[in-house]
């Protein structure tokens, strides 16, 4: 019979973890608590969450998510964290790439299963910003150029206004 604290901390977990977007688990083996700490604040600046449970209890919160066991059993192996975005999932996973002693154990985004190297991947993506500035750069540019055929054909209606006037003289 499991324990009402297990069964509180599984609650716990399941509601944080059906608010997220993508989950990223992680071995924090030889990772310091001060570096742990500056983890989970740089997180939560970027919209995410960093948990640590024990196995058992994160592979049957999972269950819930359509994780198997058989997947949810290769992330649960030694200690495991959590990494919870629940706003841009590209800007954890780059997070996560850059802290030292942090092994990138896989992921969980938006109900498709990635491993190491895929999440590895995914942080090499610009982020949510990045594209956005781009997209705006780039309407920036369009609207450039329809300024520039406007003014094209203000000359040419000029030109022509010219001419005529030049006809009637």
């Amino acid at each position: 019979m499991p324990s009402q604290r297990n069964t509180q901390s599984l609650e716990k977990a399941k509601v944080r973890l059906k608010a997220g977007k993508a989950f990223y688990f992680t071995d924090f083996t030889g990772l310091p608590v001060a570096k742990l700490e500056k983890l989970r604040r740089e997180l939560k600046k970027n919209q995410g969450e960093y948990l640590v449970a024990k196995n058992t209890l994160g592979s049957l919160a999972l269950k819930d998510f359509g994780l198997t066991e058989e997947k949810a059993g290769k992330f649960f192996v030694g200690a495991t964290g959590i990494a919870i975005a629940y706003d841009d999932p590209v800007a954890l996973a780059k997070i996560l790439k850059d802290t030292d002693n942090l092994k990138i154990k896989g992921g969980f985004i938006e109900g498709e299963y990635f491993d190491a190297a895929a999440v590895v991947r995914l942080s090499q993506i610009p982020s949510k910003k990045v594209l956005l500035g781009g997209v705006v750069g780039s309407l920036n540019i369009i609207g450039n150029f329809v300024y520039t055929l406007e003014s094209i054909l203000r000359s040419l209606v000029y030109t022509i206004e010219a001419m005529k006037t030049k006809e009637v003289k």
